[in-house]
């Protein structure tokens, strides 16, 4: 059994006591389901991807960079080349020229192998599969995708199935303990609040998210006002 604890500077810097702005959670799996009657698919095989993680996770990064994270402190993991692609064509039409998010990127888009090593201060996780749990039952890869972030990690995934996996139990037991709903603090801007990543939150402060079309009106909403308002 793994006994890990917290490096030294975890406990001491203030960065790492902050709650993230805009969020109720420092870390969150976020359940998706099926976008426009479908979960995953493979074009090809074992090229597998999932259309409404992808368009959840790209609008969340809008609504991140709206609040004013900058876009090289997140970066978007998966753990599947086709996701991987599927996402960077998503980020291009939502994030392109013409629209108010033009040139911003993440870090980096990536798959949880080609990120060995690499961290960020926010990382956006595709877990992709929703009718088995495919190679992440490998508790090494699991490692390396929930140990990338610094400062806050948020799993979008069908959460019963890998939630009910045996092998991914211990780890996914700490997480969905919260809410799988994705519950943000409205008002609040990137480095601009002082509120402890423990301390509670009432709850007429905290808005949930229903969906991936919710989390679509959200940001359409706040990006006409921060354009009407010079950004």
């Amino acid at each position: 059994r793994w006994q890990l604890g917290n490096l030294k500077h975890v406990n001491d810097r203030k960065d790492y006591q902050l709650a993230n702005a805009g969020l109720a959670n420092t870390c969150q799996i976020i359940n998706v389901d099926d976008f426009h009657g479908r979960g995953e698919s493979a074009p090809m095989p074992y090229f597998y991807q999932n259309v409404g993680e992808a368009e959840y996770i790209v609008a969340f990064f809008q609504y991140m960079v709206l609040i004013g994270s900058p876009a090289s402190k997140i970066s978007i993991i998966t753990t599947y080349n086709g996701q991987k692609d599927l996402l960077t064509d998503v980020m291009s039409q939502r994030c392109g020229p013409g629209t108010p998010f033009a040139g911003m990127k993440p870090r980096a888009i990536s798959t949880v192998d080609q990120y060995q090593g690499q961290q960020n201060d926010f990382i956006l996780l595709s877990l992709v599969r929703t009718s088995s749990v495919g190679h992440l039952r490998d508790i090494r890869r699991l490692v390396v995708a929930v140990s990338r972030a610094r400062l806050g990690l948020y799993v979008f995934c069908r959460s019963n199935l890998f939630g009910d996996c045996h092998e991914l139990r211990q780890t996914f037991d700490q997480l969905v303990s919260k809410p799988t709903k994705l519950q943000l603090v409205l008002g609040e801007n990137y480095g601009a609040i002082d509120r402890k990543a423990e301390e509670d939150i009432p709850e007429d402060k905290v808005f949930e998210v229903a969906d991936v079309g919710h989390m679509g009106s959200i940001v359409h909403s706040m990006a006409a006002d921060w354009v009407g308002g010079g950004k």
